[in-house]
């Protein structure tokens, strides 16, 4: 019987080469399907300013406030950015049309601690990063 292929490795070996080669190329083809179908190609940084920085505690006051601006990379303000206050106290909220959010929260600072700090973290949608500030607000006590 004559053959026609002369290299029999490469045909049995050509099954599995199929599969390889359908699997790289379907995870290939699914990377270039949610690349263009998404919204943005790169995550832009977000710039954040708050005030203020340090925060003094008082004995007659229970609630303080912080002042939170988010744009993007351009200076556009972001809308709907979920800001979120943690460490000595806990607040969260979304920023208006303009960027701006007031956020109240109650500081418990320990006794036996005369400073801390409070941390700040920023999600605002798929096209931008996480930003996060550790120890971005002082609270010191009042003398």
């Amino acid at each position: 019987m004559k053959t026609l292929f002369k290299d029999k490795k490469g045909v049995i070996d050509l099954p599995m080469r199929l599969m390889v080669t359908l699997i790289i190329g379907g995870a290939v083809l699914g990377m270039i399907v949610y690349y263009i179908s998404s919204n943005c190609w790169i995550k832009e940084n977000l710039q954040v300013n708050w005030y203020p920085s340090v925060i003094t505690l008082s004995e007659n006051i229970d609630t303080y406030s912080v002042e939170i601006v988010v744009k993007d990379e351009k200076g556009n303000p972001i809308q709907n950015a979920f800001v979120t206050i943690t460490g000595l106290g806990y607040a969260s909220g979304k920023t208006d049309n303009k960027g701006n959010t007031k956020l109240d929260l109650t500081i418990e600072l320990p006794e036996y601690r005369n400073e801390g700090y409070l941390d700040l973290e920023v999600r605002a949608g798929d096209c931008y990063k996480k930003f996060y500030q550790e120890d971005a607000i002082k609270v010191v006590r009042g003398k």
